[in-house]
């Protein structure tokens, strides 16, 4: 019995002391977040392209098209070929 005294003392004067080293609240909420901040700026590529004004880039429509149908054939598929519609316009009025 004497023993379990002598090891629930030590134990709780253990328990007491090192309740002292743990960081509290204030600690963690100043903190909090920091671990998503930094992992965010590591994963940014370029952070100054917002401020940067660049022309799209653009293509013309031939070669997008004839890019489009040597990717499907590469893959075995089949490109429709789309007209473009006809537009007409009528210059009668009101017959």
């Amino acid at each position: 019995m004497r023993t379990l005294s002598a090891l629930s003392l030590v134990l709780i004067t253990g328990t007491a002391a090192l309740s002292g080293c743990v960081a509290g609240s204030p600690e963690w909420d100043r903190s909090f977040g920091d671990a998503a901040r930094y992992n965010r700026t590591q994963q940014t590529i370029d952070p100054d392209a917002a401020s940067r004004q660049r022309e799209p880039a653009t293509t013309d429509g031939k070669a997008l098209a004839g890019t489009m149908s040597k990717y499907a054939q590469s893959y075995g598929y089949a490109v429709k070929e789309t007209q473009q519609p006809a537009l007409s316009v009528s210059t009668t009025v009101g017959r």
